[in-house]
């Protein structure tokens, strides 16, 4: 049992949240059982994947209109899960009317980035640079059946953007919002943001650049 403890711990799990799971392992499997490696290590896994919840496809073949806005800190790769979600809508289904939305006007990268997907995918690219723009995109579009909103990143004292993506997220609109956090984030840095953005109803955590991390303890920490 040391060793599993030990091996969990160096690859960044919280001490603290090893120790629970190798007791829970522990109280099912009984004394006579922890001498079968296998046995621990599989009723270790069914407890770590229990204590994550994870949700279905975020773009599938459902009915009726879905709304997506992606928020988060800048560098998290905000604009490239857009268009490849996009891309995926396309895939899945070319007539399906799909809208790409962004509010990210700070960077002109970021809108040639999505101008240039939207072009290949020939699906319609808004830019909101107000609240009030991104209220007539909507209107313009209320046929759309997916609308992908892209967001700038913002930092802790920008408090107008972030009143402003306040505002967006409880209008009149019904929308999925997704907080993206880059999988190599220190996992300070990860919480910091997921405190930082409790204000704003945030639906789910999307991760992203998972083949950039070297070990996924840090991250079973904050997802769990």
């Amino acid at each position: 049992v040391m060793v599993v403890y030990q091996s969990l711990v160096s690859h960044g799990v919280n001490p603290q949240t090893a120790h629970h799971l190798l007791r829970a392992v522990v109280e099912t499997l009984g004394t006579a059982g922890l001498g079968n490696r296998e046995a621990l290590t599989s009723l270790l896994w069914e407890r770590m994947e229990e204590a994550l919840a994870v949700s279905g496809p975020a773009v599938s073949r459902q009915y009726g209109q879905k709304m997506m806005m992606l928020v988060g800190p800048t560098g998290v790769g905000k604009t490239t899960t857009i268009a490849k979600l996009a891309g995926l809508a396309r895939q899945q289904d070319e007539h399906r009317r799909t809208v790409l939305i962004t509010l990210d006007t700070y960077r002109v990268a970021a809108v040639e980035q999505l101008r240039v997907f939207a072009k290949i995918l020939k699906i319609p690219l808004e830019v909101a640079v107000s609240h009030k723009d991104f209220v007539e995109c909507m209107g313009r579009h209320q046929d759309a059946d997916l609308i992908l909103i892209d967001t700038a990143g913002r930092s802790p004292k920008d408090r107008a953007g972030h009143d402003e993506l306040i505002a967006i997220t409880r209008g009149q609109f019904q929308m999925e919002t997704h907080l993206v956090l880059a999988a190599p984030m220190a996992e300070s840095v990860q919480m910091e943001t997921i405190h930082r953005y409790q204000s704003i109803p945030v639906h789910k955590l999307r991760i992203t650049k998972l083949d950039e991390m070297s070990t996924g303890g840090s991250l079973y920490n904050v997802l769990s």
